[in-house]
C-alpha cells in the first residue's frame, strides 16, 4: 500500500465523476479479503527530485509519513478502504499534513478484481497490475507539476511509475519509483532532454 503524496499525485491523477450510492435495498457484496487485507498502519520514507538551474538533477523535498487504512468496503465499483496519511517534511515546522483518501480495485462486470486505484481530493490514479508483485502507470507530467520541480515554463515530459511490493526481514514492504522523462529549452537556446528518478519512496506495514 503505497500512495504517490501530494506533490506527485497533480501529474498521476484524473477526474473521475463519483461512484453513485447503492440503493437502501441492494444486496450489500462482500468485501474481497485482498482489499480487508490492505486494513493497517504503514510507515514510510520519501524523496522529491528536480533539477537546478544548470540542469543537474537534485533533491527538492524529503518527507517520512504514516498512513492508517480501515474501513474495508464495497461501493459501487470499487472494493476499497479508507486512509489517512500523516506527512512530516523535512526542515518544516508545525504538526503533520493530513491526506484522507481511498486504495483498493476496481470490480470487473462479474465482481472481480480489476485495476488497483487510488484516490486524493477527488482524483483517482489507476496502476496497471504486471506481475504478481509489480503494478505500474505512465501518464503526462503537467507544466505546472514540472515548473515546481525545476524546469522552465513550456517543458514538457512523461512519468512512469512502477510499485513492487516485497517482504523485508519479514516485513511487507512497498517501494515505489517514478521515472520522468522531460523536455525544455534553456536560457541559451538549446533544447534538453532529461531522464531521472523523480520520486522514490517506500512504506513498511507496521505489525
Amino acid at each position: 500500500m503505497s500512495r504517490f503524496l501530494v506533490v506527485a499525485l497533480a501529474a498521476f491523477t484524473a477526474s473521475r465523476s463519483p461512484v453513485p450510492h447503492a440503493a437502501a435495498d441492494d444486496k450489500v457484496a462482500p468485501v474481497p479479503k485482498e482489499v480487508r487485507a490492505l486494513a493497517g498502519t504503514y510507515t514510510g520514507a520519501w524523496a522529491l527530485y528536480g533539477i537546478d538551474a544548470k540542469g543537474e538533477v537534485v533533491k527538492k523535498m524529503a518527507w517520512t509519513d504514516t498512513m492508517t487504512a480501515a474501513d474495508p468496503e464495497v461501493k459501487g465499483d470499487r472494493a476499497q478502504v479508507s486512509t489517512v496519511d500523516e506527512m512530516a517534511f523535512e526542515g518544516a515546522k508545525g504538526p503533520p499534513f493530513k491526506v484522507p483518501g481511498k486504495e483498493g480495485y476496481f470490480l470487473t462486470k462479474d465482481g472481480k478484481l480489476g485495476d488497483y486505484f487510488i484516490e486524493t481530493f477527488g482524483q483517482v490514479q489507476r496502476l496497471v497490475k504486471l506481475a504478481d508483485n509489480v503494478w505500474t502507470a505512465a501518464a503526462p507530467a503537467a507544466e505546472q507539476e514540472l515548473t515546481r520541480l525545476g524546469f522552465p515554463k513550456g517543458a514538457a515530459g512523461q512519468h512512469v511509475l512502477v510499485k513492487v511490493v516485497t517482504r523485508e526481514a519479514g516485513v511487507e514492504t512497498h517501494r515505489i519509483s517514478r521515472v520522468t522523462m522531460a523536455s525544455w529549452t534553456d536560457q541559451d537556446g538549446k533544447e534538453r532532454t532529461v531522464q531521472f528518478v523523480s520520486l522514490r519512496g517506500h512504506h513498511k506495514r507496521k505489525p
